[in-house]
């Protein structure tokens, strides 16, 4: 069974840019108030998944276990940088 990876990268890259920004706050986020913090937060997975799309990295088929091997990669890095 094959599946395309939008979702699983969407995924994962919501699991890395949230541990970079739990472990290294100061580079992100600098004395702004909390609703910009998310604004900045989800534009990042924005332009993100926009490069992606624009890329067709997105469009390309992989097999079931590789994209959940993506998606627990993206929650395992969540996880062990907090």
């Amino acid at each position: 069974m094959y599946w395309k990876l939008r979702i699983p990268l969407l995924l994962c890259s919501f699991g890395v840019i949230s541990g970079f920004v739990q472990r290294f706050p100061h580079l992100f986020f600098v004395n702004i108030p909390y609703l910009i913090n998310s604004a900045i937060f989800v534009g990042l997975i924005g332009f993100i998944f926009t490069l992606l799309e624009k890329t067709r990295v997105n469009e390309k088929e992989v097999h079931f276990s590789l994209g959940a091997a993506i998606i627990l990669f993206g929650i395992t890095f969540d996880y062990l940088m907090v």
